[in-house]
């Protein structure tokens, strides 16, 4: 389903907040403080709503869209930094509080904890070819491409590829490199034959792939700037 968009959201929060004014408020006097703010209004609404889809892990389009996501980069790689056992804690804990909200166990399983542990596995990888990648453990994992400490890709939960308007048709060698993660990723889970229905089995999964995957070599396609 199609997300709403950022004057959608303004319209129907801008409804809201009509419908509780007091009777005091004349209607002529809203529409003129409506007029006179509207544009500043508009910005921080866009604001809020990119930053929001950027923290579900929804798809950048925009340059603003792909912006929203530096912040996160910059909160999670030193993260990404830690011990493979502090990054498996964390991801435990996130697992334990949707258990706790009422989600089945197997959609946990997958939709947080093997797609985070495929998509850190996947920048791994990726590194062993000169990119420069974040995982990101957001509601819908994504894996953050940067250059010059700025995102200009981002491989969403879906397997779709997003590039920054600036970037489009260079980074085709991307494409290339991701093919090759994605087809050593299968590669390694046929291997390993551990089925990540478990928190223990996600865990000895996720230590086995990071390991393998360190040891792996991609093939670089073309340099990657």
């Amino acid at each position: 389903m199609k997300s709403a968009t950022a004057p959608e959201v303004l319209d129907k929060l801008l409804t809201r907040w009509r419908a509780a004014l007091p009777v005091r408020y004349a209607p002529a006097y809203v529409d003129g403080f409506l007029r006179r703010h509207r544009a500043l209004i508009e910005a921080l609404v866009a604001g809020t709503w990119t930053r929001r889809r950027a923290e579900r892990g929804d798809r950048p389009q925009t340059a603003a869209e792909f912006a929203a996501y530096d912040a996160i980069v910059a909160r999670e790689r030193p993260r990404d930094a830690d011990s493979d056992k502090a990054i498996l804690a964390r991801l435990m804990t996130r697992i334990d509080a949707d258990l706790r909200e009422g989600y089945r166990e197997l959609m946990v399983f997958n939709n947080l904890g093997l797609e985070y542990i495929d998509t850190r596995t996947e920048a791994i990888l990726l590194r062993s070819v000169g990119w420069d990648t974040v995982p990101l453990p957001l509601p819908s994992p994504a894996l953050a491409v940067l250059a010059a400490d700025r995102v200009i890709a981002l491989r969403d939960s879906m397997g779709g590829l997003a590039i920054h308007p600036d970037r489009r048709g260079t980074l085709n060698h991307l494409r290339a490199d991701l093919r090759q993660a994605e087809e050593t990723i299968v590669a390694l889970r046929k291997v390993l034959q551990i089925e990540p229905d478990t928190k223990e089995r996600l865990t000895t999964y996720a230590r086995a792939m990071w390991r393998r995957a360190r040891a792996a070599k991609l093939h670089p396609s073309t340099p990657n700037n």
